[in-house]
């Protein structure tokens, strides 16, 4: 498996004290107040204690100069889980979240992996057609390459966003699935417990 990240999110190789620092650096900017947004991410298929692992493991990649990726996790079923972002995240980091879930670094597991958002223009691959649009992003069962999401305008346009420099946007001559709306509204989630994950 080939995970390709843009490298301005994270460096791999950091010293313990850039860790300890970035620590800090983390508590001193936490966001105060929730940010009102509508992104939602549907996981199907794992267990918590793996879906939790994988969700700290890649907090711990994006959190390191600030706090830019701060979930809450809810419990739907035994096997099935909402995720959301009270705090809100960029969208191109947000793709980058529903990639990893669907390929975790040394996690083994089958998930499916759906999340939902509306777009803004200034958001990464972005473009006139698809800004300010309920969009449905996703990775295919029949995926092979790893390193993308696929997003479905509520219109049904279909893009595939591309992590490689030379893939970044391709809009499909017909959606790799067609939208669906969330399965459960963020209105939804507030009478049930949660964890938010750092």
């Amino acid at each position: 498996m080939v995970l390709i990240i843009k490298t301005r999110k994270f460096s791999v190789q950091k010293s313990q004290k850039d860790d300890e620092q970035a620590s800090n650096n983390i508590k001193k900017t936490f966001p105060n107040r929730e940010k009102v947004n509508d992104k939602l991410v549907m996981v199907k298929g794992v267990g918590y204690s793996d879906l939790k692992k994988a969700i700290q493991d890649c907090c711990k990649m994006y959190n390191k100069q600030g706090n830019e990726a701060l979930p809450r996790v809810f419990k739907i079923s035994e096997n099935d889980f909402a995720i959301t972002f009270p705090y809100d995240i960029e969208f191109e980091l947000y793709c980058y979240f529903i990639n990893y879930l669907k390929y975790p670094i040394d996690i083994t597991y089958k998930s499916t992996v759906t999340a939902w958002t509306t777009t803004n223009f200034n958001d990464e691959w972005i473009t006139e057609k698809t800004a300010n649009k309920k969009v449905m992003l996703f990775i295919p069962e029949d995926d092979t390459e790893n390193d993308n999401v696929f997003l479905t305008t509520a219109d049904n346009t279909g893009y595939k966003l591309g992590f490689a420099v030379t893939e970044e946007k391709q809009l499909l001559a017909t959606p790799k699935q067609h939208y669906v709306s969330p399965p459960i509204g963020l209105d939804g989630l507030v009478e049930k417990q949660y964890e938010d994950i750092r």
